[in-house]
């Protein structure tokens, strides 16, 4: 072989290579619209880690048999999963694949702004996916998540963070800190027994009952109306934790726990947080301290920037966990709220919410006016609970028409008299009611609005999937409340029974079972 033909050789062989590598690439379609959107990534983004939930992995491409790289394997599709474009050069990125589920293995590839890929099969000796930036190259940067296995779509969540202390399974997604090292009681020693209700006792009779809950619970997530703080200092449990690092165990709370969660199953995650009634600026000094069967986890804000605290079990294990609400920096400061428990991706500025919403103002409704249906004068513990009336729903009054600029999700619509149906009398505050409407008739459609004394205006007009309205209060002040009952269609009535509860009970379960945001005796 001569030297040219040596020459005409090898260029072949690379045109052969590059040919190759663009036919393989051409499997994946970066130009298509990814199927989970995308996000705009600049300096300081928040929360860190910034976590997509939801995303669907797996596809009918088999990335093994593109010949992509050692590390390009998985099934995916050929339009990206999600889109990220990055208008900062970060010194360093990290982006995380984790899935719901522990039977799933997921893979990972990205696309730069150059086009090139980089793949991730397995990292930090666990299945999830795991790919590092450095000095990034700004630009679209295409993101498939693919799985092992075929024919699998697994649920998956992406984590995107500046932070190398991240990476799958690490404490900087849960957040929890290292347990203190106890130190043996000397032989011979006699301790003094603490006072009950001096300490945080785990062993104690939770205030608001104990919660049971095991993998795949429904509804998710699940919420309770309690109230926290109180005179018992926290514990600096976190007390080894990095010193340049805001401890997380503080402030005060009561000697039990508020609700004691008795967990059983396998998942990959168990989120717990805690979501004031009132946005002051006392009632945002919260912190959450929970003593779970590995040793105690502490949090006060769940990201910079925001005020509710988190914490995030990975891979949960089954046992007690004593949870405690703590206000951050006064003793004796009641605050209360929504606690929730999740597997989902929720957090506290995304979840459901529970208390209702309101409005500052409705016109074609006369507050000031006698009630048609009578009236009620309540104290803390009203009997029966829940509190039944027969009332009937409907008017003339088209509320949405007199009120154009309001928002659907406030959900003020129907049909209503000007005078309020009835009104109650709260002689001390409730942490938590719950009002609704049966009508006699399956194919009655009725509506509901509240006044609290504030001036303050709930609505309400479906509720749990079915057309029965249902308004939820947090922290109803003592006062007069007015309330009507409207229907959906122009003049109808509707007869029916009117509930008023501090109980669970609901449209779908009207008799109730617990009491909700009240401690036990």
């Amino acid at each position: 072989m001569s030297r040219w033909q040596a020459v005409a050789t090898c260029c072949l062989v690379c045109l052969m290579l590059i040919a190759a590598l663009v036919q393989a690439q051409e499997v994946l379609s970066p130009n298509a619209a990814p199927d989970h959107d995308g996000v705009a990534l600049g300096v300081g983004f928040a929360p860190d880690p910034l976590s997509i939930a939801g995303i669907l992995a797996g596809g009918g491409i088999d990335l093994g048999l593109e010949d992509m790289g050692e590390d390009c394997r998985g099934f995916v599709t050929a339009q990206p999963d999600f889109r990220i474009n990055v208008v900062f050069p970060f010194p360093f990125l990290r982006l995380i694949v984790v899935s719901d589920s522990l039977l799933n293995d997921t893979t990972l590839v990205i696309r730069s702004p150059g086009g090139t890929y980089t793949c991730s099969d397995d990292s930090f000796d666990v299945d999830n996916p795991t790919l590092d930036f450095h000095d990034m190259e700004m630009g679209e940067y295409n993101i498939w998540v693919g799985t092992i296995a075929p024919n699998v779509a697994a649920q998956s969540t992406l984590y995107i963070t500046v932070s190398e202390a991240i990476y799958p399974s690490s404490t900087g997604l849960v957040m929890p800190f290292a347990a203190p090292v106890i130190t043996p009681t000397p032989a011979g020693v006699i301790l003094p027994t603490p006072i009950p209700g001096t300490f945080m006792d785990e062993r104690a009779e939770p205030a608001f009952g104990e919660i049971q809950l095991e993998h795949g619970f429904l509804p998710d997530p699940f919420w309770e109306v309690i109230v926290g703080g109180g005179a018992v200092a926290v514990p600096p449990h976190d007390a080894q934790a990095d010193a340049a690092d805001q401890p997380q165990c503080s402030g005060y709370t009561t000697g039990r726990p508020q609700v004691r969660l008795q967990w059983t199953g396998d998942s990959t995650r168990l989120r717990i947080f805690f979501v004031p009634s009132s946005s002051s600026a006392a009632d945002a000094n919260v912190s959450l301290a929970v003593l779970s069967p590995q040793g105690w986890v502490c949090n006060r804000d769940f990201a910079p920037g925001f005020t509710q605290p988190q914490v995030e079990f990975i891979n949960p294990v089954a046992g007690n966990y004593a949870i405690w609400v703590a206000h951050e920096s006064l003793p004796n400061m009641l605050v209360s709220g929504v606690l929730y428990v999740t597997e989902k991706q929720y957090y506290p500025t995304y979840v459901p919410v529970v208390a209702s919403a309101t409005v500052d103002h409705l016109v074609g409704l006369d507050a000031a006016g006698p009630p048609t249906q009578g009236s009620l004068d309540l104290g803390a513990d009203f009997t029966p609970d829940p509190l039944t009336l027969p009332m009937t729903a409907g008017g003339s009054i088209d509320l949405e028409a007199n009120n154009p600029s309001l928002e659907p999700q406030v959900h003020c619509t129907g049909f209503y008299n000007a005078a309020p149906n009835a009104i109650f009398r709260l002689n001390v505050p409730l942490t938590f009611i719950r009002l609704f409407f049966l009508a006699d008739s399956n194919d009655g459609d009725a509506t509901l609005v509240l006044r609290s004394p504030e001036g303050r205006w709930y609505c309400n007009d479906d509720s749990y999937n079915a057309v029965n309205p249902t308004l939820n209060v947090i922290d109803a002040p003592a006062g007069t409340y007015q309330l009507w009952l409207g229907s959906f269609g122009a003049e109808a009535s509707i007869p029916g029974t009117f509930y008023m509860t501090q109980t669970d009970a609901t449209p779908l379960r009207p008799e109730g079972r617990i009491r909700l945001g009240r401690p036990s005796e």
